[in-house]
């Protein structure tokens, strides 16, 4: 019986536990198939790409912008950093700076040309060819980075046959040097230098100088979509399609920078200073025009570390202005105020120093406007010559200060005034008079001369004031 018993146990049994493992092996998960499921539970994060314009030379501000969006779009965790690019060229030393962390660049970094009619001139030639991802609007230009003079001049005549060799191979292998590491066109990248040639979008695309021609920055995202770009971190794919793009804007510091680059602005800045502080030696205790005047050579000397200046063009406007100081202490009818406006003119002509590096890489952006340059000495030249007039006009006029200034003044007759004098009001004050006729109290006098503290007088013919 308990054999028969034990038998039926294990026939219920035995289909239970095998029905249970059944269960629990169903239930378990197939390595492959959790593989090939994950993903796609996971949910897609959108791409974010940091977008940053540049529209005008680049300067220090703008090196500054630039390392600030770097450093934004890796703290950040972009996808990637878009560029969109126009300028006509820029500083050589900035140039370096953005190059060099556009090479060590954890995020990669597409750069556009863009939109119709920009241009990567010069200093934009060496960003394009840096980045990551190189693309241009159709109807825009790259090129033209060769170290020449404003007006397409000869560099030699300027600094020398070896500076301007110097200048030119440095320049040249800078260029070679951002290609290869970018596996771009290397040859194209040092004619560009040396022969200044210029390529449109398609032209450069067929030179392998950029990898996409595209109308819009979105566009150039679709396109870049997918491509391996090489990163400081090692080669990365690009997810950039439909990206949203979050615009970074200048600070007020950049923008400062940026503005005080210009050497127009630098100039003016410099004789407008150097006059104000001028005006307040002429009327010392005015305190704005001296306050003004030093803020302005406050932000000169500042724009001074940012452009090439030459230091021998500044001390002939500080010369000139000190001339004119002293024309207006020292009697040299008109020659110190004449030779200080040939200083300002010579000081502002030599104003951007073209011996240094920075003018050859890129003349278009340190070259002072005629506007600036010559309404200025002719400016300073007509108020001289304006102030010459007023001068010799009142030495020859008759004085108007002083006893000698009373002649020809008209007044009252306080008293009765005869030849043993009387009182007088003239000219706000109280005098003694003297007349040869008697005049009556209350009549009207005119001066005819002055000895001493006594006025001559005479009735001038109107009727006596109205006695109260």
């Amino acid at each position: 019986m308990r054999l028969l018993s034990r038998a039926r146990t294990l026939r219920l049994v035995l289909p239970l536990a095998a029905a249970l493992a059944g269960a629990v092996g169903l239930a378990a998960p197939e390595p492959e198939r959790v593989g090939k499921l994950a993903p796609a539970e996971e949910p897609a994060r959108p791409a974010r790409v940091l977008s940053l314009t540049v529209s005008a030379p680049i300067t220090s501000g703008t090196a500054e912008y630039l390392d600030a969006g770097l450093a934004r779009a890796r703290d950040g965790g972009f996808d990637a950093l878009a560029i969109t690019l126009d300028t006509p060229g820029g500083h050589l030393d900035a140039t370096r700076d953005i190059v060099q962390h556009m090479l060590a660049s954890e995020v990669p970094i597409i750069v556009w040309v863009g939109p119709g009619g920009a241009r990567a001139g010069s200093a934009g030639v060496f960003i394009t060819i840096a980045a990551n991802v190189a693309a241009m609007h159709p109807a825009s230009n790259i090129g033209a980075a060769h170290p020449v003079l404003a007006g397409g001049g000869d560099v030699e005549k300027e600094a020398g046959k070896d500076m301007a060799k110097k200048v030119e191979n440095d320049t040249a292998a800078f260029a070679r040097s951002i290609a290869k590491a970018r596996g771009r066109n290397q040859d194209w990248a040092e004619k560009a230098v040396r022969e200044s040639v210029s390529v449109t979008a398609e032209e450069a695309k067929k030179l392998q100088v950029i990898d996409l021609v595209a109308p819009d920055l979105p566009s150039v995202l679709a396109a870049a979509d997918g491509r391996q770009v090489e990163a400081k971190a090692g080669w990365r794919k690009l997810h950039v399609k439909g990206a949203t793009l979050e615009p970074l804007e200048m600070t007020i510091r950049q923008k400062t920078l940026a503005f005080l680059s210009d050497p127009n602005v630098v100039a003016l800045l410099m004789l407008i200073g150097t006059l104000g502080v001028a005006l307040e030696f002429y009327h010392p205790g005015s305190i704005i025009p001296g306050a003004a005047g030093a803020l302005c050579l406050l932000l000169a000397f500042l724009a001074m570390r940012v452009i090439p200046v030459n230091a021998g063009a500044v001390l002939l406007l500080l010369a000139g202005v000190t001339l004119l100081i002293a024309e207006a202490y020292i009697t040299t009818h008109g020659i110190a105020g004449a030779a200080g406006a040939v200083c300002i003119a010579v000081g502002t002509l030599l104003f951007i120093d073209k011996s240094s590096p920075e003018y050859h890489f890129d003349p278009g952006a340190f070259t002072l406007s005629p506007v600036v340059v010559w309404p200025t000495p002719i400016a300073i030249s007509a108020l001289l010559a304006f102030v010459a007039f007023k001068v010799v006009r009142s030495r020859r006029g008759r004085l108007v200060a002083g006893a000698p200034g009373l002649v020809g003044e008209e007044g009252e007759a306080l008293s009765g005034v005869g030849p043993e004098g009387g009182d007088v009001f003239l000219h706000g004050e109280y005098w003694k008079a003297r007349a040869d006729s008697p005049i009556p109290r209350g009549a009207r006098v005119k001066v005819v001369a002055v000895e001493g503290l006594t006025a001559t007088v005479v009735a001038t013919g109107e009727p006596p004031a109205v006695q109260r």
